[in-house]
Protein backbone atom coordinates (compact mmCIF):
# COMPACT_ATOMS: atom_id res chain seq x y z
CA UNK A 1 0.00 0.00 0.00
CA UNK A 2 1.27 3.48 -0.91
CA UNK A 3 2.16 6.08 1.97
CA UNK A 4 -0.22 9.04 1.99
CA UNK A 5 0.01 11.69 4.02
CA UNK A 6 -2.61 12.39 6.49
CA UNK A 7 -4.38 15.08 4.20
CA UNK A 8 -3.96 12.61 1.05
CA UNK A 9 -5.43 9.71 2.84
CA UNK A 10 -8.27 11.56 4.01
CA UNK A 11 -9.38 12.78 0.51
CA UNK A 12 -9.28 9.64 -0.59
CA UNK A 13 -11.40 8.36 2.05
CA UNK A 14 -13.38 11.39 1.05
CA UNK A 15 -13.80 9.99 -2.90
CA UNK A 16 -14.08 6.64 -1.56
CA UNK A 17 -17.11 7.94 0.38
CA UNK A 18 -18.38 9.98 -3.05
CA UNK A 19 -18.48 6.41 -4.78
CA UNK A 20 -20.02 4.54 -2.61
CA UNK A 21 -23.05 6.43 -1.66
CA UNK A 22 -23.79 7.30 -5.89
CA UNK A 23 -23.16 3.26 -6.19
CA UNK A 24 -24.99 1.81 -3.14
CA UNK A 25 -27.04 4.67 -1.28
CA UNK A 26 -25.98 6.23 1.93
CA UNK A 27 -27.53 3.42 4.43
CA UNK A 28 -25.42 1.23 2.40
CA UNK A 29 -22.19 3.56 2.60
CA UNK A 30 -20.99 1.90 6.05
CA UNK A 31 -17.54 2.71 7.06
CA UNK A 32 -16.13 -0.86 6.13
CA UNK A 33 -17.32 -0.06 2.75
CA UNK A 34 -15.87 2.97 2.34
CA UNK A 35 -12.00 2.14 3.85
CA UNK A 36 -12.62 -0.92 1.41
CA UNK A 37 -13.26 1.58 -1.13
CA UNK A 38 -10.31 3.69 -0.59
CA UNK A 39 -8.05 1.02 0.14
CA UNK A 40 -7.23 1.73 3.40
CA UNK A 41 -7.49 0.42 6.84
CA UNK A 42 -11.13 0.41 8.84
CA UNK A 43 -9.00 2.07 11.53
CA UNK A 44 -7.25 4.72 9.42
CA UNK A 45 -11.11 5.90 8.94
CA UNK A 46 -12.24 6.49 12.16
CA UNK A 47 -8.48 8.36 13.04
CA UNK A 48 -9.00 10.89 9.94
CA UNK A 49 -13.05 11.56 11.31
CA UNK A 50 -14.24 11.78 14.18
CA UNK A 51 -17.77 10.05 13.01
CA UNK A 52 -19.60 9.12 9.98
CA UNK A 53 -21.17 12.59 9.84
CA UNK A 54 -18.03 14.45 9.87
CA UNK A 55 -17.23 12.44 6.51
CA UNK A 56 -20.46 12.93 5.21
CA UNK A 57 -20.36 16.79 5.70
CA UNK A 58 -16.89 16.84 3.79
CA UNK A 59 -18.89 14.92 0.78
CA UNK A 60 -21.31 17.56 0.61
CA UNK A 61 -18.22 20.11 1.52
CA UNK A 62 -16.88 18.93 -1.42
CA UNK A 63 -19.15 19.41 -3.84
CA UNK A 64 -20.08 22.81 -3.08
CA UNK A 65 -16.31 23.92 -3.42
CA UNK A 66 -16.30 22.22 -6.93
CA UNK A 67 -19.26 24.32 -7.60
CA UNK A 68 -17.78 27.24 -6.52
CA UNK A 69 -14.71 26.80 -8.69
CA UNK A 70 -16.51 25.96 -11.92
CA UNK A 71 -17.99 29.25 -11.43
CA UNK A 72 -14.51 31.07 -11.74
CA UNK A 73 -14.70 31.35 -15.33
CA UNK A 74 -18.42 32.97 -15.63
CA UNK A 75 -16.94 36.64 -15.55
CA UNK A 76 -18.06 39.97 -13.23
CA UNK A 77 -18.60 42.44 -16.18
CA UNK A 78 -21.03 40.66 -17.60
CA UNK A 79 -24.84 41.89 -18.42
CA UNK A 80 -27.80 39.91 -17.17
CA UNK A 81 -28.63 37.82 -20.02
CA UNK A 82 -24.91 36.85 -20.22
CA UNK A 83 -24.75 35.78 -16.80
CA UNK A 84 -27.42 34.09 -16.96
CA UNK A 85 -25.71 32.13 -19.77
CA UNK A 86 -22.84 31.86 -18.21
CA UNK A 87 -24.18 30.56 -14.76
CA UNK A 88 -26.25 28.05 -16.79
CA UNK A 89 -23.17 26.82 -18.31
CA UNK A 90 -21.19 26.75 -15.32
CA UNK A 91 -23.91 24.88 -13.35
CA UNK A 92 -24.21 22.01 -16.37
CA UNK A 93 -19.87 21.65 -16.94
CA UNK A 94 -20.48 21.03 -13.15
CA UNK A 95 -23.29 18.12 -13.23
CA UNK A 96 -21.29 17.09 -16.69
CA UNK A 97 -18.07 16.64 -15.40
CA UNK A 98 -19.24 15.17 -11.77
CA UNK A 99 -21.65 13.15 -12.03
CA UNK A 100 -20.86 10.65 -9.67
CA UNK A 101 -21.01 13.10 -6.96
CA UNK A 102 -24.08 14.36 -8.29
CA UNK A 103 -26.08 11.19 -7.53
CA UNK A 104 -24.31 11.18 -3.75
CA UNK A 105 -24.99 14.85 -3.46
CA UNK A 106 -28.82 13.41 -4.03
CA UNK A 107 -28.72 10.41 -1.69
CA UNK A 108 -27.70 13.14 0.99
CA UNK A 109 -30.47 15.67 0.21
CA UNK A 110 -32.98 12.81 0.46
CA UNK A 111 -31.42 11.55 3.92
CA UNK A 112 -32.12 15.26 4.75
CA UNK A 113 -35.45 15.06 3.63
CA UNK A 114 -36.34 11.47 5.32
CA UNK A 115 -34.69 12.66 8.81
CA UNK A 116 -35.80 16.37 9.08
CA UNK A 117 -37.74 17.77 11.44
CA UNK A 118 -40.75 19.05 11.40
CA UNK A 119 -39.37 22.77 11.73
CA UNK A 120 -36.70 22.68 9.70
CA UNK A 121 -36.36 25.14 6.60
CA UNK A 122 -34.52 21.94 4.43
CA UNK A 123 -34.62 23.91 1.27
CA UNK A 124 -31.88 26.42 2.38
CA UNK A 125 -29.38 23.63 1.94
CA UNK A 126 -30.06 24.30 -2.31
CA UNK A 127 -28.77 27.67 -1.60
CA UNK A 128 -24.65 26.07 -1.25
CA UNK A 129 -25.56 24.10 -4.59
CA UNK A 130 -26.32 26.58 -7.68
CA UNK A 131 -28.70 29.41 -5.18
CA UNK A 132 -26.61 31.90 -3.65
CA UNK A 133 -23.66 31.13 -6.40
CA UNK A 134 -26.52 32.16 -9.37
CA UNK A 135 -28.39 34.76 -7.51
CA UNK A 136 -25.01 36.46 -7.03
CA UNK A 137 -24.15 36.68 -10.51
CA UNK A 138 -27.49 37.31 -11.44
CA UNK A 139 -27.83 40.73 -9.16
CA UNK A 140 -24.35 41.40 -10.43
CA UNK A 141 -25.73 41.59 -14.56
CA UNK A 142 -28.64 43.43 -13.37
CA UNK A 143 -26.84 45.79 -11.59
CA UNK A 144 -24.24 46.40 -14.94
CA UNK A 145 -27.27 46.23 -17.28
CA UNK A 146 -29.15 48.99 -15.12
CA UNK A 147 -32.70 47.07 -16.16
CA UNK A 148 -34.76 44.60 -13.22
CA UNK A 149 -36.25 41.29 -15.23
CA UNK A 150 -39.79 41.00 -15.87
CA UNK A 151 -39.67 38.25 -13.31
CA UNK A 152 -38.56 38.48 -9.64
CA UNK A 153 -35.04 36.92 -9.06
CA UNK A 154 -35.78 34.48 -6.47
CA UNK A 155 -38.37 32.68 -9.24
CA UNK A 156 -35.42 32.49 -11.85
CA UNK A 157 -33.16 31.37 -9.62
CA UNK A 158 -35.47 28.69 -7.97
CA UNK A 159 -36.88 27.32 -11.41
CA UNK A 160 -33.08 27.13 -12.80
CA UNK A 161 -32.08 24.64 -9.56
CA UNK A 162 -35.45 22.51 -9.78
CA UNK A 163 -34.40 22.01 -13.62
CA UNK A 164 -30.73 21.31 -12.74
CA UNK A 165 -32.68 18.35 -10.15
CA UNK A 166 -34.42 16.60 -12.86
CA UNK A 167 -31.19 17.47 -15.13
CA UNK A 168 -28.57 15.50 -12.52
CA UNK A 169 -31.33 12.08 -13.56
CA UNK A 170 -31.29 12.57 -16.79
CA UNK A 171 -27.32 12.90 -17.28
CA UNK A 172 -27.05 10.06 -15.20
CA UNK A 173 -29.18 7.43 -17.11
CA UNK A 174 -28.27 9.66 -20.43
CA UNK A 175 -24.97 9.91 -20.36
CA UNK A 176 -25.88 11.98 -23.64
CA UNK A 177 -23.81 15.03 -23.73
CA UNK A 178 -25.72 16.66 -26.76
CA UNK A 179 -28.96 16.24 -25.58
CA UNK A 180 -28.27 17.52 -22.14
CA UNK A 181 -26.48 20.41 -23.42
CA UNK A 182 -28.95 21.15 -25.68
CA UNK A 183 -31.92 21.33 -22.66
CA UNK A 184 -29.41 23.58 -21.49
CA UNK A 185 -29.69 25.82 -23.63
CA UNK A 186 -33.00 25.31 -23.80
CA UNK A 187 -33.22 26.56 -20.55
CA UNK A 188 -31.45 29.72 -21.11
CA UNK A 189 -33.55 31.01 -23.68
CA UNK A 190 -36.92 30.10 -21.60
CA UNK A 191 -35.07 32.34 -19.03
CA UNK A 192 -34.15 34.96 -21.00
CA UNK A 193 -37.73 35.10 -23.04
CA UNK A 194 -39.65 35.38 -19.46
CA UNK A 195 -37.42 37.67 -17.43
CA UNK A 196 -35.20 39.73 -20.28
CA UNK A 197 -37.48 42.66 -21.67
CA UNK A 198 -37.49 41.92 -25.26
CA UNK A 199 -35.09 38.74 -24.73
CA UNK A 200 -34.92 36.47 -27.86
CA UNK A 201 -34.17 32.97 -28.09
CA UNK A 202 -30.76 32.54 -29.56
CA UNK A 203 -30.77 28.83 -29.68
CA UNK A 204 -30.85 27.44 -33.62
CA UNK A 205 -32.93 24.28 -33.85
CA UNK A 206 -30.40 21.41 -33.11
CA UNK A 207 -30.12 18.89 -36.05
CA UNK A 208 -30.76 15.31 -34.44
CA UNK A 209 -27.50 14.06 -33.52
CA UNK A 210 -26.36 10.36 -33.63
CA UNK A 211 -26.87 9.93 -30.32
CA UNK A 212 -27.19 6.41 -29.58
CA UNK A 213 -23.78 5.78 -31.33
CA UNK A 214 -22.12 7.99 -29.44
CA UNK A 215 -23.45 6.64 -26.11
CA UNK A 216 -21.87 3.63 -27.62
CA UNK A 217 -18.54 5.36 -28.12
CA UNK A 218 -18.46 7.25 -24.97
CA UNK A 219 -19.72 3.76 -23.26
CA UNK A 220 -16.80 1.80 -24.93
CA UNK A 221 -14.32 4.12 -24.00
CA UNK A 222 -15.13 4.03 -20.14
CA UNK A 223 -14.82 0.15 -20.22
CA UNK A 224 -11.80 0.44 -21.57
Amino acid sequence: MAYLSAEERRQSIVNAAVEVIAREGLARATTRRIADRAQAPLGSLHYCFRNKQELIQLVADQGAAMLERSFDDVPDDLGFEQSLRASVDALWRWVRDNVGLQLALMELAMWRIRERESDDDLYVMWNRFGGDLLREHLERGIANDGVQPQIPLDEIVRFVNHRFDGLVFEYAASLDDVACQRQMDLLADAMVVLAVPGGRASTPRAAAPRRAAARRRRRAAARA
